[in-house]
């Protein structure tokens, strides 16, 4: 048994954001980086880690697959589109223009207003042809003992700009995850609602016999909605035993930390806690479309919603955030890094330079909520005790919730309860 280090939240510029964003890495680059090569950044910087990843993922948002690339080659079908056309020519201009092209695009899918000529969907050979490259790259540089890759994706759930997100992994290689396309959230073959995504996960598992998982992340950004006691699919009706036994099945973890805030407890939710200040973003959801305010965020943290789940337990026999917890980075531009003295920004407009920190990283119109460069965080990291540096002891690990979270700093800790333990055990390095 020993602690793995690796990071599950990872987008390159097949991402829609991403690559409008100015990402040109894609998901060969990113692993070449997360081993330990040297690479060359989206700004044109000479960048290595100090120390590689033992297992890594890259999750790049299934709605839209593919649609970027075509955007940006001003493809047939994108120039046919109004919309499509003056995105292509907003990203060809480069610039601000760019910068404000790649904001609209985010706010339309937000929103629910993004063209269907943009929104690729499962069935589109060009959605196909982008999921069948992210498998080739992740078995391409899995090396078993080594360093592991992970064949993964996110669902992008935003309901009214509340984040839902979900990243979905699987234990598996080509021969089952590419039996299928990756679920989205656009109907008719897609859906925002997580009850749905657990179904196309239970359907994936009964057809191939392979294994995924589930794991939330930036309950910060979704006013309430991450952690809520109802179920706002279902007019608001209080959760029933079969949503909490789903939950509980497939979303084992959370990712407490990452570059959008620490997800741990807030001020209001823990005032006697010096630390819970820490990153916290705690002014809007995730577009910025409304405000926050304190009635939500006990909706929205892990420590809360650890409290939430015993009181739920008591009411439906079955915890539904009985979760373990993990740090992901959700970086979008395709290089993984966590610590202050090399931090390389979410975006490619927040690697090092000069004016990175005062960049305008996001801004509603609308509301006024704006936030710019600077509130990144570096962070974060999933620890993992496991077996092996494998896919499958890896993916079991997290099933068992043997993990933890760091912004970064790779310190191996490791908890035991219980009531029978010895004084020679006080002396012992490896208790497991």
């Amino acid at each position: 048994m020993d602690v793995y280090f690796g990071d599950t939240h990872v987008h390159t510029g097949l991402s829609a954001d991403a690559g409008g964003a100015g990402t040109r890495l894609m998901p060969r680059d990113s692993y070449r980086f997360a081993r330990g090569e040297q690479v060359t950044s989206n700004t044109g910087q000479p960048v290595r880690l100090a120390r590689p990843y033992d297992f890594f993922m890259i999750t790049d948002h299934s709605d839209g697959m593919g649609v970027i690339t075509d955007i940006l080659e001003g493809a047939p079908n994108i120039m046919a589109d109004p919309e499509g056309r003056k995105f292509h020519e907003a990203f060809v201009a480069g610039g601000k223009q760019a910068m404000e092209a790649t904001r609209e695009l985010i706010r339309q899918f937000s929103q629910g207003e993004l063209s269907p000529a943009l929104n690729y969907q499962p069935g589109n050979p060009n959605f196909g042809r982008i999921w069948e490259q992210l498998i080739d790259a992740a078995e391409e540089f899995n090396q078993p003992g080594d360093f592991t890759t992970f064949i993964a994706f996110e669902w992008t759930s935003l309901v009214r700009g509340n984040n839902l997100h979900r990243n979905v992994i699987f234990r598996d290689g080509p021969e089952k995850a590419g039996q299928v396309e990756p679920y989205t959230t656009t109907p008719p073959k897609g859906s925002p609602d997580p009850q749905d995504l657990w179904a196309w996960m239970q359907a994936y598992e009964d057809k191939t016999g392979g294994r995924v998982t589930a794991i939330p992340h930036n309950g910060n950004l979704s006013n309430g909605m991450m952690f809520a006691l109802q179920d706002d699919f279902a007019n608001g009706a209080r959760y029933d035993r079969d949503y909490a036994q789903a939950r509980q099945k497939w979303e084992r973890l959370y990712e407490v930390t990452q570059l959008k805030g620490d997800g741990e407890t807030h001020p209001l939710l823990s005032n006697e806690d010096e630390f819970a200040d820490y990153e916290s973003w705690d002014w809007g959801n995730l577009d910025g479309s409304q405000a926050k305010t304190p009635d939500m965020l006990p909706g929205e943290y892990a420590r809360s919603a650890l409290q939430r789940g015993l009181v739920l337990q008591q009411e439906l026999g079955v915890n539904p955030f009985k979760f373990g917890m993990i740090g992901g980075t959700d970086t979008h531009t395709g290089l993984s890094t966590v610590n202050d003295a090399n931090f390389f920004g979410k975006f490619p407009r927040e690697e090092p330079s000069p004016e990175r920190a005062l960049v305008m990283a996001g801004e509603n119109k609308q509301t006024g909520i704006a936030y710019k460069g600077w509130r990144y965080s570096s962070a974060g990291v999933a620890a993992v005790w496991a077996t092996a540096n494998t896919r499958e002891a890896i993916f079991d690990a997290m099933q068992r919730r043997e993990t933890y979270a760091t912004t970064g700093p790779r310190m191996r800790v490791r908890f035991f309860g219980g009531w029978d333990f010895s004084p020679q055990d006080l002396r012992h390095r490896d208790l497991g």
